[in-house]
């Protein structure tokens, strides 16, 4: 591990935090630890896997705002393309919804969607 001056351990990145994708932890719990993991390193491993699981939780503040992290920072691996899928499948779900019951990130999905090519999320909800 590499080493700071001062003899403290430097960070590390979670870029394999992805890999625990399918850990079977309660989904409000895993959603917060995958979000913190992406919010510190962007691109994750398995991150299709990832997207995928978050796009079961339309009605999730924490599902929204770490796909639409995902989707504005590709991880470059091929699973783009899955990564935007799970998070239009999302972003319709989360649309869905009645006007009260969705969660205000919404419009950071839409717009990571947009930014990503997908002219079309404009027009949903």
């Amino acid at each position: 591990m590499a080493r700071r001056a001062h003899g403290r351990p430097a960070a590390r990145p979670l870029a394999d935090a992805g890999a625990f994708a399918d850990a079977a932890l309660d989904e409000d719990l895993w959603l917060s630890l995958m979000r913190a993991s992406a919010e510190h390193t962007p691109i994750l491993t398995d991150a299709d896997l990832v997207a995928e699981r978050a796009a079961r939780h339309p009605d999730s503040e924490n599902a929204l705002l770490l796909t639409a992290q995902m989707v504005t920072h590709p991880a470059g691996t091929g699973q783009n393309a899955a990564v935007r899928h799970h998070a239009r499948t999302l972003l319709d779900a989360a649309t869905a919804l009645p006007q009260d019951e969705r969660p205000s990130e919404i419009q950071k999905l839409r717009t990571a969607l947009v930014n990503a090519g997908d002219v079309d999320a404009a027009t949903r909800g």
